[in-house]
């Protein structure tokens, strides 16, 4: 019985923060947003009076304040926790949400490009038809020892045609034996 109360602990425990984040997201009046967590960190991303916020935590930045968290789950605990209390915050009538989230305000563009990646093009001058007798097969040989074996293409012919050749063998063998 304990068993089977362990396996189900981490899905509940799942279904509880992702319920605590709902109910802080209608506490501080938010209704569209989006969350997801993955192994090493999660994010919270949201509308808030025409602007695009998003909060992110992770293993390595709770690492780097002496925090020790084992998976994204827990970084979503975190971060709804941290939410929480900021409700509270709130609740007191000390600052409005505006006041606290204004220094995190994210471009839409930030989050929609993943990384920066850099395209360029290679083009090569061809020398035109090289002749092969040009080159010397022997020292070709000694810097690729592969490269002068036949190709897998040639390799597979020269198959087929050694068992055509054995079939046509071994029909002539039983030919000549019947005449």
């Amino acid at each position: 019985m304990l068993k089977n109360l362990l396996k189900w602990m981490p899905n509940n425990e799942q279904g509880v923060y992702e319920k605590k984040l709902t109910g802080v997201m209608k506490r501080l009046k938010v209704q569209n947003y989006k969350f997801n967590w993955d192994r090493t960190s999660c994010f919270v991303e949201f509308n808030y009076n025409e602007n695009f916020y998003r909060l992110e935590h992770s293993i390595e930045k709770a690492k780097k304040n002496g925090l020790l968290l084992n998976n994204g789950l827990d970084c979503l605990m975190e971060l709804t926790q941290s939410l929480e209390d900021l409700c509270g915050i709130i609740d007191r009538g000390m600052y409005d949400f505006e006041t606290w989230i204004s220094g995190m305000e994210q471009s839409p563009s930030e989050t929609m490009m993943p990384g920066f990646q850099e395209e360029f093009e290679i083009r090569y001058k061809t020398l035109g038809r090289q002749n092969l007798a040009e080159y010397n097969t022997d020292e070709l040989k000694e810097l690729f020892p592969f490269g002068t074996e036949p190709t897998l293409k040639e390799f597979k012919q020269n198959q087929i045609n050694q068992r055509s050749l054995g079939k046509k063998a071994r029909f002539e063998e039983i030919v000549s034996k019947r005449i």
